[in-house]
Formats: C-alpha cells, structure tokens, sequence
C-alpha cells in the first residue's frame, strides 16, 4: 500500500514540476522572441539559425528559472494536497512528514546537479553564443574572444622588484597570439624603466610567450640612453609568463568566463593582488554555492505549503515571493559587495546560502516536527539544552 501511496506522490510532483519550468521557459522566450523577432527577420535568416538564436540562451536562463520553478511547483503540489484534504489523510494514516517531503527535495537536488553542469561552462558563455549567432544573422565577421588597442598592467605585489607594462594592437585568446606588442619592464616599486620589448606577432606556449620579430631596448641605469638590439626573428622571454586571459581580464567580465578559467584567476596568488583576484574569487564562491538554492527555496517551499490552503494561501504566496525576492537581492548584493573586495570572497559567496538555508532548515524542522524531537530530547540532556535555548531552537 506504502509503495501505491509513494508513486501516487512521485507523480503528483514530476508532473506539475516539469509544468512549471516548462511554462516558465516559454513564457520567458515569448517574450524574447516578441521583442527582437521584427529586427532579426529583416536579414533574412533561416529558420534554423534564428530558433538557434533564441535557444542558445537556455543554459542562461535556467540559473534563474530552475529555483524558482522548484519553489512554486512544491507550492502548487502541498497546496493541492492540502486543499483536497489529502496530505491530511496521509499522515493520519501514519505517513511520516519527511516522506511526503521526500520527493520535493530529491527533485531539487537532481536541479542542483544540473545547475553544476550548466555553470561549468555553458551558462557563463551563453551570452557570448548568443552575439556569435547574432553576428551570424546579420552577416558580420565573427572575431570570437578577440580584443584590439589593449592596455594592461602588472599589479604590485609585495616583495615584487618588477613590473610590466603591455601595449597591444590585437589579443587573441583562443589562438593564445598577440600582435603589434610593446612590452615595458620597470622597477618595483621606484617605477623606473629598465628595458622595452617591440614584437610584431607572438604566442603564448608552455607558460611562456614566444615572440616574433621582436628587438629588445636596453635603458641605461644612470644615463638613461637607449641601446636597441637586432630585430630576432623569434625570443623567448621567460620573464612574460602573464597568460592572455590575464592581459584581457578586465575586459571579460568574471560571469562570463569558464568556470576552469575563474577558479584559475581566483587561485593566481603570485601575478594578481587581492584586489585583482576578489572578483573571480566570489565567482568562484558564487558558483560552488550558487545550485544550492533549488534544495534551499525547495525547504521554504515545504514550509509554506503544509498549511491550509482554503484559509491561507495568500499569505503562502505573499511569504514564498518575499523569501524568493529577499534570496536574489541578497545574493546580488552579496556578490557585488566581494567583488569589489569590500567582505570576503568566500563570506561573499556562501553567506546568501547558509543565511537563508539555516532559516529554510528551521521551518522546515518545525513543520516535520524535528523541533518537538529535539525540545524532548533537550530535557533529557540538560547541558545541551543550554545550548539550544541559547541558540533559540528550543524554549
């Protein structure tokens, strides 16, 4: 009979939950497609490459889409349970509470995972697909991960004696090549020019650069005189081992990049400063911690839902979309505030998720009734009831 009951419950949550994120993707796209349909059909592209155009963004969307989804799909499901009395019969018949929540949580681990799989590479580099597509639409050259009239500079780090300075005329960073370079080399921290690089063309091989075409000008120390040396037709220059991804860093937003690629920046403690390093750093963070939020809006989910839905399903959805609304700005927040290096990057990262899953763990707790459990068992272990009332779990 158990078993009946349990495919009854997998069924009533597959089904509105694959509903909601359905719905929730179309009516997003709809709008999508109304707003930029006239523009793109007045170049004439096929019909494959403008439904390519708006389904490349998917993997985006679904960072958004996927909490919310589990969010109101557990709503509408305990809601209809409870409207028709039938989680109310299940636990009279002596159904735990946890099993009934048993299939919401597993499906929202299961969007987790997901997540984890769309963050590595494709949701950070959908936007991106999105302009390729665009360009392709219109007709335009596609100069992929291509940056010109690009400046960079080394950052000070203690107990660094030098510093360079990069002029470049085109970077590419798929191609790992650079052209129409000029690389200046200085002392740290006095800023006093040491010797100049000049290279037509080079490219980045085993963590070095290797440059064609180059000539190397000599300062000199005390007179500052200028020795210019033969123009090579390659130089190695083990002194330049700043990657192109580091040249173009500033350029490229951290969201934006692989998550490989951010989690290398943030890592880079010997070329980037902690100032540098914050941005990708809280990416990093942000991610790892980010997928979470399925199972977390999924225990504030279950929460809100074992409730009465004939007297109080206003206040169910008013309190759903405040919690909802409260987790996205505080993430945001969040993220903003490590990235500009003003808290952490780790507190950056994790705190929206432990904040909020410690409150979605304590309503949840109190509707299974783990607080009761625990208020008895406080009684009978004094000194860890001290503990949990300081703490405000038990009374």
């Amino acid at each position: 009979m158990m078993k009946i009951v349990e495919k009854y419950l997998w069924r009533s949550v597959l089904v509105p939950l694959g509903f909601v994120i359905t719905a929730l993707f179309t009516l997003w796209l709809t709008f999508d497609v109304f707003d930029k349909i006239g523009r793109l059909m007045e170049k004439g592209p096929t019909p494959w490459l403008l439904a390519k155009y708006f389904l490349v963004q998917l993997p985006d969307l679904a960072q958004s889409i996927l909490p919310v989804g589990i969010l109101f799909a557990t709503l509408y499901v305990l809601a209809y349970f409870s409207r028709h009395r039938e989680s109310v019969a299940l636990l009279a018949a002596g159904m735990s509470p946890m099993i009934l929540a048993r299939p919401f949580l597993i499906c929202s681990a299961g969007l987790s995972l997901l997540l984890y799989f769309f963050s590595f590479s494709l949701s950070p580099t959908a936007q991106a697909n999105r302009e390729k597509v665009k360009r392709q639409i219109k007709k335009e050259g596609i100069e992929e991960n291509s940056f010109s009239q690009l400046v960079y500079r080394s950052p000070r780090m203690p107990g660094k004696t030098e510093g360079t300075l990069w002029y470049i005329g085109r970077l590419d960073l798929r191609a790992q090549t650079l052209q129409d370079a000029e690389i200046l080399i200085r002392t740290e921290p006095e800023g006093r020019d040491r010797y100049k690089i000049f290279a037509a063309s080079g490219q980045y091989r085993n963590g070095v650069w290797h440059l064609q075409n180059a000539r190397r000008v000599e300062y000199g120390t005390e007179t500052g005189v200028e020795t210019a040396g033969p123009i090579l037709p390659e130089l190695v220059a083990p002194e330049l081992t700043e990657p192109p991804a580091m040249l173009a860093a500033k350029l490229v937003p951290p969201d934006v990049l692989p998550w490989p690629e951010v989690a290398r920046l943030a890592g880079d403690h010997a070329r980037l400063n902690q100032r540098l390093r914050a941005p990708y750093a809280t990416e990093h963070w942000h991610r790892l911690m980010y997928p979470l939020a399925c199972p977390l809006l999924c225990l504030f989910g279950i929460a809100f839902g074992m409730t009465d839905a004939r007297r109080n399903v206003a206040a169910t959805v008013f309190s759903s979309v405040f919690v909802l609304f409260s987790f996205l700005v505080f993430t945001r927040l969040s993220v903003a505030l490590g990235q500009g290096n003003r808290i952490p990057p780790f507190l950056a990262g994790t705190l929206p998720i432990f904040a909020f899953g410690l409150a979605g763990l304590y309503f949840f707790a109190e509707k299974v009734g783990w607080l009761w459990e625990l208020q008895g068992w406080s009684e009978e272990h004094p000194r860890a009831g001290i503990w949990l009332r300081r703490i405000g779990l038990v009374s």
